[in-house]
């Protein structure tokens, strides 16, 4: 385990004293979630405390393993008997006893979609059915809703984000000790953004023994010609979900599809038309419902469009930066709203686009005209549109480069 030696501290302090808390390990595809819970329910195993894993796929089988957790810790039969009657209900039966035992560990993984869990009708933050904060040992959640408001106020929210360059070098130097220098991994770690499955796939890579590319030099080089190939090639067997999980090209597709499932339909090409800006903070005031109509063909509206960032944001494929010194607060409050992608998700969803767009042209056209009305709009604006035009500037640049744009953008 590299670089997540914080969040480990944290949730070996809750496994002490819960006080009435529960844990979401909450980040975007990718990130490290389900390993940071593997390795602390290995910690708490090795402690000798019982420990409970459960794989998120549904209500029924999410009820019938924590019946299951509850019974290993001491639920009398009798009980169950009562519940199962219809005389008292499940849930409650099953935490009461959870409760009362001590020393336990009960992860529920991949929670994607806490809406489903239930009770149906009834937000989870109610914490009426199975996700409750009530036990005397420590329940975590991995998942990639990153909302408080979804997980409620007992939850403690332990967002994972991109490794830093040295502990992110070790990962690589690890899977692949003979690819190259400890300096040479942090230089490819970098250029990886720091993401946990996009190092386990370029090590894993690394290390065969019949890959093209044996270093880590090689591999960076080769990056900038054949991202597409290395970690943007598409799985047929990517369908199932399991593997989609695993997989850097379809990870965060995932996320997208369970957005589109909750009627957030515009998330995906929200997301696709960002990925082609420049990696640098773009302006919302960018991105209108207009420009979303060109490039979809549908209706887009305000709302729409709201909702599909904050879906992005909640599961973590899109960011908002932060001041210098300053990790808490947004720096658009007092400027323009302003978003920022993870260098990597930008590429893939690049890449993704280019393969399913049929018209990459009408996307490319848009938004040069949108780039040239947004350039229009400040330069009316005057001073006052100053900070406005430094958030456009690198955008400029990077739509010169696609070649059927250049007709239309702005000068």
């Amino acid at each position: 385990m590299r670089g997540r030696e914080a969040e480990l501290t944290e949730l070996a302090g809750m496994m002490r004293q819960p006080r009435g808390r529960f844990a979401v390990l909450c980040a975007a595809g990718g990130m490290g979630k389900t390993t940071v819970a593997a390795q602390l329910a290995a910690k708490a195993d090795a402690a000798g405390w019982r420990v409970f894993w459960v794989r998120w796929r549904d209500s029924a089988e999410l009820a019938q393993q924590m019946v299951q957790a509850a019974l290993a810790c001491g639920l009398p039969e009798a009980e169950l008997e009562s519940a199962q009657a219809g005389q008292a209900s499940l849930p409650d039966v099953v935490w009461r006893q959870l409760g009362r035992a001590r020393r336990w560990l009960l992860v529920v993984d991949n929670a994607d979609e806490p809406q489903e869990i239930g009770p149906a009708g009834e937000p989870l933050a109610d914490y009426r059915g199975w996700i409750r904060p009530h036990g005397r040992g420590l329940l975590v959640m991995t998942s990639r809703d990153g909302s408080q408001q979804t997980w409620g106020p007992r939850a403690r929210l332990l967002p994972l984000t991109p490794l830093p360059a040295q502990p992110a070098g070790e990962v690589l130097v690890d899977a692949a000790p003979a690819a190259g220098t400890a300096e040479q991994a942090r230089d490819l770690a970098v250029r990886l953004g720091g993401l946990p499955l996009a190092l386990h796939a370029a090590g894993t890579y690394l290390a065969g023994p019949t890959s093209r590319y044996r270093t880590f030099t090689t591999y960076r080089q080769a990056l900038e010609q054949e991202l597409p190939l290395l970690l943007g090639a598409e799985l047929p067997e990517a369908s199932h979900t399991r593997v989609a999980r695993t997989v850097v090209r379809h990870t965060w597709e995932v996320s997208l599809d369970q957005l589109a499932r909750k009627g957030d339909a515009l998330a995906r090409p929200v997301l696709r038309l960002l990925a082609v800006l420049a990696e640098a903070p773009i302006p919302l005031s960018l991105i209108t419902p207009d420009l979303l109509s060109a490039v979809t063909g549908d209706n887009v509206t305000v709302p729409a469009l709201e909702a599909a960032f904050a879906g992005l944001h909640r599961y973590g494929l899109l960011g908002v930066p932060h001041p210098p010194g300053n990790t808490g607060q947004a720096s658009g409050i007092s400027g323009p709203a302003q978003v920022v992608l993870h260098p990597l998700i930008r590429e893939i969803n690049t890449v993704a686009l280019a393969a399913e767009a049929s018209h990459l042209t009408t996307w490319h056209q848009a938004l040069a005209e949108r780039l040239t009305a947004a350039v229009h709009e400040v330069d009316e604006q005057g001073r006052a549109g100053w900070s406005a035009a430094v958030l456009l500037a690198p955008h400029l640049p990077a739509l010169l480069d696609l070649p059927d744009a250049r007709s239309t953008a702005p000068p």
